[in-house]
């Protein structure tokens, strides 16, 4: 597997960071081979949340609920989170209740659960479907997205492999060309700034303009 940063580097800030947020669930994510953010990710959004201090949060892609329970426990937002999958969505929905957690989720595909929300967000974490980012992204850019909101991506750069056609295997063609596609559409997206950034498995953030 290629990291898109040195190992000793990922190695130096994981024993940096003392980490002692939902041990129980990353270790079962781990152990089920179930992605969630990296460590270093959740350490960059969790300076985020407290810089932004978002009311409203979306998710699409909920998993286990882990990321979830992290907005939830480093900010004092109003959750909302969606999961296709209905195994995945009733694991979270458990992780939820037992941290005693109000987080609300959506157990539907996530096009057709964005189309059907009616609410503002001033934070969006997208972290599904890499096939579909551009169209999670459009959907909350055009409907969701609260004035001075943010959309945050999660595993843009999929695992280094975005770099070069010699990284990847050919069954990712697909996913690779949308993942460039997306960013080279977010990066010019006129009255928009995006930074990308190459920690955990890379992460872009995309704000609106204003004058």
């Amino acid at each position: 597997m290629t990291n898109i940063n040195c190992e000793h580097t990922e190695q130096f800030l994981n024993d940096i960071y003392l980490d002692r947020d939902y041990l129980e669930i990353k270790k079962y994510a781990n152990e089920n081979k179930i992605p969630i953010m990296k460590l270093e990710t959740k350490e960059f959004l969790k300076s985020l949340l407290l810089i932004k201090k978002p009311k409203n949060i979306l998710e699409i892609g909920s998993a286990v609920g882990y990321s979830s329970l992290i907005f939830s426990k480093y900010s004092n937002s109003r959750i909302t989170t969606i999961e296709k999958s209905e195994k995945m969505y009733k694991i979270a929905l458990n992780n939820f209740k037992k941290y005693h957690k109000n987080i609300e989720i959506i157990n539907e595909d996530a096009i057709k659960a964005l189309d059907n929300i009616d609410q503002g967000f001033d934070f969006v974490f997208i972290d599904a479907n890499k096939a579909h980012y551009r169209d999670y992204f459009d959907i909350c850019k055009d409907k969701l997205l609260n004035k001075d909101g943010i959309i945050v991506c999660d595993n843009v750069l999929f695992r280094g492999q975005i770099s070069n056609d010699d990284l990847y295997e050919r069954r990712q063609t697909t996913i690779i060309k949308r993942l460039r596609k997306f960013l080279t559409y977010i990066t010019n997206l006129q009255s928009y700034q995006t930074s990308i950034i190459p920690i955990g498995d890379g992460i872009s953030i995309t704000s609106e303009i204003r004058s």
